[in-house]
């Protein structure tokens, strides 16, 4: 799916997007992960910490790379503290 996105972005950005995908990805899948405990739902949610910062994309190429990891890990780990929140929010309704 996330393969799919960065094809479809403007080629200027396309190279730039691969490459933080290939050289963050584990670092996303171990900081998601290390939060949510949740193997089943670790690859969806890699999959949208990729989207946020697909449109933050502009910003991201301006930062220097330890500005820039911090960036992914805390952008990674809103993504999975908000999946928790909803859902036990989503427990609590049902």
């Amino acid at each position: 799916m996330i393969m799919m996105l960065i094809a479809a972005i403007e080629s200027e950005h396309k190279a730039f997007m691969l490459n933080l995908y290939y050289d963050y990805y584990g670092l996303v899948r171990k900081t998601v992960y290390n939060i949510t405990h949740d193997a089943d739902h670790v690859e969806d949610l890699i999959n949208d910490t990729f989207i946020k910062l697909i449109e933050k994309i502009s910003l991201i190429r301006t930062l220097d790379s330890c500005k820039r990891t911090a960036y992914i890990v805390y952008t990674s780990k809103s993504v999975a503290i908000n999946f928790i929140k909803h859902r036990r929010f989503s427990a609590l309704v049902a």
